[in-house]
């Protein structure tokens, strides 16, 4: 029988992945290389949907020129390791779960590896913006992303995965990664309606 703190993080991994499902499309190579990243610490802080309260966006640094972003909905805390670019006069945030197991068990490492034995993380892109004392966070059209991969219209090594072949994963390496963003960069078409958070503190 599953012990009692095995569900509880076995809960988090779930609603990680949920948390993630609108974002679009998954890669396992990132999008950014070496040297890429931005630093601007105009971005540090904590922003709140100007459409849902209960939603939060939290920035802070890290090393090697990354972010902290913490996604908050509601009672659900997911943490990210965020990098900035910019590719075609578009800002693009990549994000990728956390390397530091102590996130999600403590210091019960083990215990993590043993439940992320069949789990690959991957790298999730959107489009971001800055503008006074607000963040605009802009995702992929996923569905409309599998239209294309299904018609051929796109040619990018993936994989569309799913019961109902509702995600795709990207398996190409960064630089083809990089060609395809450029290519759909200024395609409003290709993304959902932008979400805008609003600063509400440093």
């Amino acid at each position: 029988m599953m012990k009692k703190h095995n569900i509880s993080i076995a809960l988090l991994i779930t609603a990680t992945v949920l948390l993630l499902s609108g974002c679009g499309i998954f890669s396992l190579h990132p999008l950014y290389r070496s040297g890429d990243l931005i630093v601007d610490t105009d971005l540090i802080g904590t922003w709140q949907n100007q459409e849902d309260e209960d939603v939060f966006v939290i920035i802070d640094t890290l090393e090697d020129n990354k972010y902290k972003f913490v996604l908050i909905d509601e009672e659900d805390t997911v943490n990210f390791v965020m990098g900035l670019l910019k590719l075609k006069n578009e800002y693009f945030i990549d994000l990728y779960p956390p390397d530091d197991c102590s996130f999600f068990s403590g210091d019960n490492c083990e215990l993590l590896e043993n439940l992320f034995r069949n789990y690959i993380p991957a790298h999730t892109f959107m489009k971001f913006d800055i503008s006074g004392n607000n963040i605009i966070l802009t995702e992929f059209d996923n569905e409309r992303l599998i239209k294309l991969f299904q018609q051929k219209r796109i040619r990018l090594a993936h994989e569309i995965i799913g019961e109902d072949e509702d995600y795709v994963v990207i398996t190409a390496s960064t630089d083809d990664l990089r060609k395809f963003i450029t290519r759909y960069a200024n395609d409003e078409n290709a993304f959902n309606e932008p979400e805008t958070y609003q600063r509400v503190s440093l």
